[in-house]
């Protein structure tokens, strides 16, 4: 096997500088790449010593150029060994990536002739050009033009119903729900996508989204199991049945018969995180199907962003060009929810679905998560996915409603309150987990 291509990092540290670095280290080491990079900010003491390890045994230095990166004593002291060392032939060259539009006065004179790749007009295609002259091409290759996934017609295949299934309210019938029957309890079940396992690049990147939030940042990697995620948030017509139940409770503020029977197709709101996990404890009695759940933020956000073909995050599920005609935001001006599925291309409109297919993650209504608020990176096994948190824990909802606009609509876009609030603007969707049986 070829050895791996060994990497020094140079950058000034900044929140954005940070979170472009980050970027560009997993994007690197996604490839195969061996990557040093100062995550520590090494102090003067031992700066020298550092560096010098740091150095030692590196093809390339790749500095992420910046003005401040410019002006830094630190990041200057770098470069300018890493030109030594190419002189001497023991390193093979130092590329620049600007990540923040530079004053070419401010720039060294030695540093000059170096090639740049210029991210400030297009992150991807200068990550592409530095793979390329990484000797990096290659490897890059599968991952980032992988094929995407194949969303099947009938997502995910439920068991067979025991008794006679209840009939499904025709609009539902028609975007793929089905009518289950297998305890005696009737329910309608949702169309459900499996999103495969993998990574995907969780967060925001400043240098890319003007409008990222700091709790955002820093974009990052994260390992998701598969799963199954509902194509779109619950409506009336399936917390109907839990409440008709007795099991669960109107929302207040309806007149709850009234509104499900003129709209079975709207997902339902008024609800809080408690409620959501009383019809997810329903539903599993109703199924003998153990694995539903809420969907955690990492399982949201991917099923909301992550082009699996182009290796991308996108700012909203549709592309990171904003457009009010995918979904039901402020910019439509005309308050209140829209029916599940209103934005699919079957309806000559342009469609809000996400690259896996899923359907109205941006408006509409927010939807709760599984997870606890706290500061990215996201891990799922820090104590954020605990289900026994105390109740004035802050739960994180995404995907912003209708009564947000562009900016707050962004797959991203992380909001949070505590479980016991509800609001006219609150839903969920739900997650069955891979291979959750009766």
């Amino acid at each position: 096997m070829a050895d791996r291509v060994r990497v020094f990092v140079s950058h000034h540290h900044s929140p954005d500088e940070d979170a472009f670095t980050d970027r560009l280290v997993a994007d690197l080491e996604a490839v195969g790449a061996d990557v040093w990079v100062d995550n520590q900010r090494i102090t003067s003491d031992d700066f020298v010593k550092k560096i010098n390890e740091g150095l030692t045994g590196r093809q390339w230095l790749v500095l992420v150029m910046t003005p401040e990166a410019l002006r830094s004593e630190w990041v200057q002291a770098e470069v300018n060994a890493a030109l030594n060392q190419v002189r001497g032939g023991r390193m093979q060259g130092a590329i620049p990536v600007v990540a923040t539009p530079c004053d070419e006065a401010a720039i060294p004179p030695l540093w000059a002739p170096l090639h740049r790749y210029d991210a400030t007009r297009g992150y991807d295609s200068a990550r592409d050009g530095l793979l390329h002259a990484l000797g990096l091409a290659m490897l890059s290759q599968p991952a980032l033009k992988a094929a995407p996934p194949a969303i099947p017609s009938t997502p995910v295949q439920y068991p067979p119903s025991t008794f006679p299934p209840p009939a499904v309210p025709a609009r539902l019938a028609t975007l793929g729900y089905r009518g289950f029957n297998i305890t005696g309890a009737p329910a309608y079940l949702p169309p459900l996508i499996t999103i495969p396992a993998g990574r995907f690049l969780m967060g925001s990147d400043p240098s890319r989204d003007i409008h990222a939030d700091k709790d955002e940042t820093p974009m990052h990697w994260v390992y998701v199991d598969e799963f199954a995620i509902a194509q779109y948030p619950v409506t009336l017509a399936e917390y109907d049945l839990a409440v008709r139940s007795g099991f669960c409770k109107a929302p207040p503020g309806h007149y709850w018969e009234l509104d499900v029977q003129e709209a079975p197709d709207r997902p339902v709101s008024d609800i809080n995180w408690d409620d959501a996990q009383q019809y997810i404890i329903w539903l599993v009695s109703v199924t003998n199907l153990r694995g539903w759940r809420l969907p955690t933020e990492a399982e949201w956000e991917k099923a909301a962003r992550w082009d699996p073909q182009a290796s991308v995050s996108r700012r909203y599920p549709w592309g990171d060009a904003f457009d009010k005609r995918r979904c039901n935001s402020q910019e439509r001006n005309k308050p209140g929810n829209t029916a599940v599925g209103a934005f699919r291309a079957a309806f000559m409109r342009p469609s809000g679905a996400s690259a896996y297919g899923v359907e109205d993650m941006a408006g509409n209504v927010s939807e709760w998560t599984s997870s606890l608020y706290a500061p990215y990176p996201y891990r799922g096994d820090d104590g954020r996915e605990s289900m026994q948190a105390a109740r004035v824990e802050w739960r994180v909802l995404r995907g912003g409603s209708w009564l947000d606009d562009a900016d707050e609509v962004r797959a991203a876009k992380r909001t949070r309150t505590y479980p016991s609030r509800r609001e006219s603007y609150y839903g969920f969707r739900l997650v069955l987990a891979s291979g959750a049986g009766a």
